[in-house]
């Protein structure tokens, strides 16, 4: 508490650093936590619709259904009849349905809609799923949007490898910022420890004081940081056109989780001390 007292510009200094750090952090995890739920969303809307033929009884087709509903990868099966296909046609048309007159009253195949459970919401899940089903006789034509869902996962590729490096450059500058501003605070108290060497004080009795000190630097620069955070994201869900988030398939921006925030201060914390512990043993050396 000593040296927080006698130091506090420098102490300062490296809690600023640390919450400055940190924050870019944080935003990269916000970032990232907001755009894994648009991913989620819209791997939500994976649907296979298997449209029937024509010709067979209620009971192969609830047979079919039964089979479908068994399968691991499965979280619901829904039947379309015929008429619900037609009202659901009608609907999507608005005030054009009326091109429908003179058509048959039935015009649309039955079709068993598929909403694979969330693990299974991409290719690999969606031919495992078509691979059970095989040349059923009932199936007519199955769709799922397969151009859709490869080009989704390919351009995921590509924003998680992006994502990862950032995320990577931003950790590794986070500790080197911090490890070197925590250095040159301790080479700045050097008469200190030599002081403390010359009356006889031990390595840990030496080393105690900086390691309590870079752990509260921690603290105070990963809370505020945290709180950096929620300001800036409380300006940027005010700011954004709420037509952004219907576009994207989200109700709103999500703030990060608790134990996010929880990571966040224990490496703040975990930084500030073993950063300090490191350049008290390099300048011991």
């Amino acid at each position: 508490m000593a040296n927080l007292r006698q130091s506090w510009v420098s102490s300062m200094i490296t809690t600023g650093i640390i919450a400055i750090s940190l924050l870019m952090v944080g935003s990269y995890l916000l970032l990232a936590h907001n755009l894994q739920d648009v991913v989620e969303q819209w791997k939500g809307d994976v649907r296979i619709t298997i449209y029937l033929r024509d010709g067979f009884t209620a009971s192969d087709v609830n047979a079919l259904i039964d089979r479908v509903s068994g399968f691991p990868e499965m979280e619901s099966v829904t039947y379309v009849t015929k008429e619900q296909a037609l009202e659901e046609f009608k609907t999507m048309l608005g005030g054009e349905k009326d091109l429908l007159d003179g058509l048959d009253e039935k015009p649309l195949p039955a079709s068993l809609r598929l909403t694979p459970r969330s693990e299974y919401r991409n290719v690999e899940g969606i031919r495992s799923i078509l691979s059970r089903i095989g040349d059923d006789p009932l199936v007519e034509e199955i769709a799922y949007g397969k151009d859709w869902l490869q080009r989704l996962e390919k351009v995921m590729k590509v924003v998680n490898l992006i994502a990862a490096v950032l995320g990577g450059i931003l950790c590794l500058a986070a500790i080197f910022i911090i490890s070197n501003t925590i250095k040159l605070t301790v080479l700045a108290r050097k008469e200190e420890l030599e002081i403390m060497r010359l009356v006889g004080a031990t390595e840990g009795f030496i080393r105690t004081p900086f390691l309590i000190e870079g752990l509260m630097q921690g603290l105070a620069g990963s809370i505020i940081s945290i709180g950096l955070l929620v300001i800036l994201f409380q300006v940027l869900v005010t700011r954004i056109d709420p037509t952004v988030f219907q576009i994207l398939g989200i109700a709103s921006l999500r703030f990060l989780t608790p134990a996010t925030v929880l990571t966040i201060i224990v490496g703040g914390m975990t930084l500030g001390g073993v950063g300090s512990l490191a350049s008290v043993g390099r300048f011991s050396r």
